[in-house]
């Protein structure tokens, strides 16, 4: 890298790399029309998609990144020491990974999505009826909200608005 802070060609360091990202998506792009690719091969490219444009987000605003790479949900990594500790040890871990698959589908995913969503996120394969209980089951606890209006779809509910009581009259 040169002395005044600007990488390889002159560019500074964000645009070389949103210029990789621009080429890196229009070369994907340019692979998923080969009528050859296998199920496997498609599935891998749209993957590397959702990865290059993660990707820009964060290359375009490197603050967002750092907000959102902050899971709050997911307490595998925790030592035993620090879980003793937590009030939420005690959750379910699966719940915790639904929760993350459905941030990831925007908030809204259907049962399907949730699958497969679960194991390219987590490298878990949970039976299909086993997840609609839990889905269920999270419904009645108020973690995830059946979508009005369209059969089996789920969501994450809508953050609460906190609003100010009113004074009390003295």
């Amino acid at each position: 890298m040169e002395a005044n802070g600007k990488g390889m060609r002159g560019k500074p360091p964000a645009r070389q790399h949103l210029a990789f990202v621009a080429e890196l998506a229009a070369m994907l792009r340019d692979m998923e029309k080969n009528p050859q690719l296998s199920a496997e091969e498609r599935g891998r490219l749209a993957r590397w998609k959702e990865n290059a444009v993660a990707l820009e987000s964060v290359v375009r605003d490197p603050t967002a990144a750092a907000t959102h790479a902050l899971d709050l949900t997911d307490l595998s990594d925790l030592p035993p020491a620090l879980l003793d500790e937590l009030s939420v040890a005690h959750a379910d871990p699966l719940e915790a990974q639904i929760a993350a698959v459905l941030r990831s589908c925007g908030g809204r995913a259907d049962l399907d999505q949730v699958l497969i969503g679960l194991y390219r996120q987590f490298d878990t394969i949970q039976k299909r009826r086993f997840l609609q209980n839990k889905l269920w089951r999270m419904v009645r606890k108020g973690q995830v909200r059946k979508a009005k209006g369209e059969r089996g779809l789920f969501s994450l509910p809508a953050a609460k608005e906190r609003t100010r009581k009113g004074r009390r009259k003295a």
